[in-house]
């Protein structure tokens, strides 16, 4: 229940998209009464999202010079 709680909480603060029931009826064309998106819309919409945060990260760039110089300063500082 928990899990479920968080799922729908996410959904509503972050992951919800006006055009998830239109793209849901695209699919299932049957599917006309659909006003709202359902649970497993929800968890199939949590999943891509995580699923592509964990392919798509984004990785830092290259330390500036100045970055650099202080670090070896720091190291310069505790002796190591």
């Amino acid at each position: 229940m928990l899990t479920q709680t968080l799922v729908i909480l996410w959904y509503h603060l972050a992951g919800h998209s006006p055009g998830v029931v239109a793209e849901h009826r695209g699919r299932a064309r049957w599917y006309t009464t659909k006003h709202h998106p359902s649970y497993p819309d929800m968890l199939a919409k949590l999943r891509r999202t995580l699923i592509a945060a964990q392919y798509c990260a984004d990785l830092p760039g290259d330390p500036t010079p100045e970055q650099i110089h202080t670090i070896r300063l720091t190291w310069a500082n505790t002796g190591t």
